[in-house]
């Protein structure tokens, strides 16, 4: 992560962002500070980045043999 919150790629490809429920371990210190506070059947989400990297030619040659 850089400066302003800026995400930088370590591949090209396509950056998918997602949600998905969260659900955190029982005994995590989240839990006392803000699934307590939270009404009674409310979800929690989490957003997950991930980079789909560009699919690889098929071909590759041989450079050097040791």
């Amino acid at each position: 992560m850089g400066r302003n919150n800026t995400l930088y790629a370590l591949e090209d490809g396509i950056v998918r962002y997602t949600k998905e429920v969260y659900v955190p371990p029982p005994r995590s210190s989240e839990v006392f500070k803000v699934i307590c506070r939270l009404p009674r059947g409310a979800l929690l989400y989490k957003t997950f980045v991930s980079v789909v990297p560009n699919p690889q030619h098929g071909r590759f040659t041989l450079v050097e043999m040791q």
